[in-house]
């Protein structure tokens, strides 16, 4: 089943696409392509009134396309908003690395005499 215009919102970082959005087997939400894609690797299907699934075709153990789903790609594969980069994590110094510091000579334990 394709998504109606309703159940479709715009890419969360602004590409300008549709994006459906799916549940994974996980519980996750996952954003896909509004369009299927015959190269796609999730399965999509719809469980009711805007609710939609999505499971991975990946895998040697992956079930095969069922007959109620459709192969679409996930968003973040073809999204062509760059993406942010990632903020300094703090207390980790974000600038130049320091210096690594020699260590002490040892000190022989005797002398040879």
């Amino acid at each position: 089943m394709i998504p109606t215009p309703h159940d479709l919102d715009p890419c969360p970082h602004g590409c300008g696409e549709l994006v459906l959005w799916t549940i994974t087997e996980h519980g996750r939400r996952m954003a896909v392509d509004a369009e299927p894609h015959e190269l796609g690797n999730q399965a999509v299907f719809r469980t009711g009134p805007g609710g939609w699934r999505s499971r991975s075709l990946d895998g040697a153990d992956a079930p095969r396309l069922a007959p109620w789903e459709h192969r679409y790609k996930p968003h973040v594969a073809t999204c062509t908003a760059p993406r942010p980069a990632q903020p300094a994590i703090p207390g980790l110094g974000g600038g130049r690395p320091r210096p690594r510091r020699r260590a002490p000579a040892r000190r022989p334990i005797w002398k040879a005499r």
